[in-house]
């Protein structure tokens, strides 16, 4: 469970999954839902950025992720928001210094940090943009630059939380398979939507979230039922 300071009533209780290295995790749940906290407390954000107190244990990697700082978590896990221009840094002048910020950080060899940015760039269909200013773009464009930041991170664990908001259809969709096929390599998604049809089709499993709570948990086709009735009616408040 995780309670927010002043709370009386848990933001996040009853939770128990496991996502294993390949796999993408589907976290499906409508607004207010708790689909946000649960992202924030796996990119190990708790209680450092995201304040709060935990009951239970959250492990990336055996290891306890309670108490550890985001920059020690930065190479092995990336977060991906709804709101793009919140993962743009703010310290780059063009895009691809912004792509560069992070494996920069890392304190990478220049050559291997611009294979880096120009792969992740070309991933996410933001080549085009590599000389913007980051303040310049809209937010579709934004997007595409916050995701192949994340993805020049080379990280093991990525979390996007209604990461293609601002895409179009076909292409968030495109976006998705192209992620989807760095599975294949090791990396590990959890997609935090609430939209069935978006991530369900190349769902692992579905975690069905109402409430702060784990409503459900299995396979696609099982959850879809449950899923439906709880998204509708948590849009409908």
């Amino acid at each position: 469970s995780l309670f927010r300071p002043g709370a009386t009533a848990p933001a996040l209780q009853a939770l128990s999954f496991r996502v294993l290295a390949g796999e993408i995790l589907v976290v499906l749940g409508g607004c207010g839902s708790g689909k946000t906290t649960l992202a924030c407390w796996m990119a190990g954000w708790v209680p450092n950025s995201l304040p709060a107190t935990i009951e239970g244990i959250a492990r990336f990697d055996g290891d306890p992720l309670n108490g550890r700082l985001p920059a020690q978590m930065a190479e092995q896990v990336q977060m991906v928001q709804a709101r793009p221009y919140a993962g743009l840094t703010g310290c780059a002048f063009t895009v691809a210094g912004e792509v560069a910020f992070g494996p920069e950080n890392l304190g990478l060899p220049e050559s291997e940090i611009r294979q880096r940015v120009g792969t992740a760039l070309a991933l996410c269909e933001a080549t085009e943009l590599a000389s913007r200013q980051p303040a310049s773009l809209s937010g579709g464009e934004a997007q595409r630059v916050a995701i192949a930041a994340a993805v020049a991170m080379q990280p093991r664990l990525m979390l996007l939380d209604e990461a293609f908001s601002r895409l179009a259809p076909a292409a968030a969709h495109q976006m998705l398979d192209r992620l989807v096929a760095m599975t294949r390599q090791g990396l590990t998604l959890v997609l935090f939507e609430k939209q069935f049809d978006l991530a369900a089709r190349v769902a692992s499993q579905v975690l069905l979230l109402d409430g702060g709570r784990q409503q459900a948990l299995g396979a696609p086709a099982a959850v879809f039922d449950q899923a439906m009735e709880h998204v509708q009616s948590s849009d409908a408040l």
